[in-house]
């Protein structure tokens, strides 16, 4: 059975300087595995991408194996992982 990647994200806090000082939002992280090591990256690109061996885009719903669910698990993803 198919399992649901929703990746992590980075909340990002205006600062005082800012007239919406209180505000804040949120970025997606996209998490990849390049040379058997799995990365969490903010600025993905076009051609480090190409060279990764799996990409999961950050800010998107993914529909992940079971086996990958097992493996990101393994990598510390568990939290991000959930039943579809």
């Amino acid at each position: 059975m198919a399992k649901l990647w929703r990746g992590p994200t980075l909340e990002v806090k205006r600062g005082r300087p800012d007239p919406l000082w209180w505000t804040s939002w949120y970025d997606a992280k996209t998490v990849v595995k390049k040379d058997g090591q799995w990365r969490t990256i903010m600025t993905p690109q076009g051609d480090f991408l190409a060279q990764c061996d799996v990409v999961l885009r950050g800010g998107y719903d993914i529909e992940i194996t079971d086996e990958l669910a097992t493996e990101l698990t393994a990598a510390g993803f568990s939290q991000y992982i959930s039943e579809l």
